[in-house]
């Protein structure tokens, strides 16, 4: 009976972590599939246009700090729900309010929502499974990954042959939300029955002191911020680098999409291959040394799919790296959610201003190539870090003094 029952409690907190991650890339991948219909419908400007993709990368750096608060004084679960919660009403509101307005604060809270979800999965994770940490966290950003695809895919299709509009299209992913509400209710009916949960578990000592005092935190971050600079670099400005190389616009897309398909096997593998090492150092380094060949061959101009394909690799194996390290490099859950909140924080902030620097950049040069210069620098500031963030060793909060 013992046995049965957690079983089941095994299966629900597996379904949590794929509902949950399912939600936090899918609704705002699809902004990105139907902006064009979107501006044309509502009149939206090319500026207003770019601030309705950035918005959600600005929540995740300006929410993710306060979220740790949050989960200490609402428990992980209460926290969890209330974020998928206001996932479904963002999706709601930014569909069904008419005018700019209910587009805009639609998709600021869909973006909060979403923050919330990303700190605290990472430490779900840890507190949940503690013995498989680095396959649980391989699932998550799979089915992270697969979903925002999906969504990216799918989105126009059904928006104009399944004669939904782009409304009914972005509304049609408040159902993976739901879902996660579902799964979620038994745990947050458990937590309140015990009267609250503390992020920690019983017998752990509740760390002192500020992260943000960590020399090892901050490695973590911006080993998290350099390597966003670099995918979301990618995803913005890709296809416009390889049309002045001469390919179209439509292939540039197409190598996007197999770029997303090729991180999908690295995504999964990387958390697995770091949890069972006591050091990630071969792993992280290899993973810069791709990306320095890869960028390294888009300025000569020539095998354009071959660098795409380890800049694929790259990019699944440095994100999901990345991911991990929030649990590798902390010794309680408590720890993790706090470094995920400032990792998450400092690194998509970067994310979101690197598009905008690269364009400019460009914009000055009146070419590509100073851009994929800069990329390359990332990539080899990425491989340097790789050497510190991948040695195996804690962050100790419990003293000012002699922290690592």
């Amino acid at each position: 009976m013992v046995k049965k029952q957690r079983q089941k409690k095994w299966i629900l907190f597996l379904l949590v972590i794929l509902l949950v991650s399912a939600c936090l890339r899918a609704p705002f991948a699809a902004v990105g599939a139907l902006i064009d219909l979107i501006q044309k419908d509502t009149g939206l400007s090319g500026t207003l246009g770019g601030l309705l993709t950035s918005l959600p990368m600005l929540a995740f750096a300006f929410i993710a700090p306060v979220i740790p608060a949050a989960v200490r004084k609402w428990g992980m679960i209460r926290t969890l729900f209330l974020s998928m919660a206001g996932l479904t009403a963002g999706i709601f509101v930014r569909s069904l309010v008419p005018g700019i307005f209910g587009l805009l604060a639609g998709t600021a809270v869909v973006g909060i929502a979403i923050a919330a979800g990303n700190v605290i999965l990472p430490s779900f994770i840890q507190h949940r499974f503690r013995q498989r940490t680095g396959l649980m966290t391989g699932v998550y950003l799979v089915s992270m990954a697969l979903w925002a695809g999906l969504s990216s895919g799918f989105s126009l299709p059904l928006a104009e042959g399944g004669h939904l509009g782009w409304k009914g299209s972005l509304l049609m992913w408040c159902l993976l939300s739901v879902l996660a509400l579902i799964a979620l209710f038994p745990l947050l009916r458990e937590e309140i029955g015990r009267s609250g949960e503390s992020v920690q578990e019983k017998g752990d000592e509740k760390p002192a002191g500020s992260i943000w005092r960590s020399g090892l935190a901050w490695f973590v971050t911006f080993y998290m911020g350099t390597q966003s600079i670099l995918f979301y670099t990618v995803l913005a400005w890709l296809p416009s680098m390889l049309n002045e190389q001469g390919l179209s616009m439509s292939q540039g897309g197409l190598l996007l999409l197999v770029i997303q398909l090729i991180s999908l096997p690295t995504s999964f593998l990387a958390p697995i291959l770091a949890a069972r090492s006591e050091g990630q150092t071969k792993l992280a380094v290899s993973t810069g040394v791709l990306y320095v060949i890869a960028f390294g061959g888009l300025l000569s101009g020539h095998w354009i799919l071959l660098w795409s394909i380890l800049i694929g690799l790259s990019s699944g194996a440095s994100f999901s790296f990345a991911i991990s390290l929030f649990n590798l490099r902390t010794n309680t859950a408590e720890e993790s959610i706090k470094l995920s909140g400032m990792a998450q924080s400092v690194g998509y902030l970067m994310a979101a201003v690197s598009p905008v620097i690269t364009g400019y950049i460009h914009d000055l040069s009146g070419s590509w190539q100073a851009a994929k210069i800069l990329l390359f620098i990332c990539a080899v500031l990425l491989t340097a870090l790789a050497f510190i963030v991948g040695r195996d060793r804690k962050i100790r909060l419990r003293s000012v003094r002699g922290q690592s």
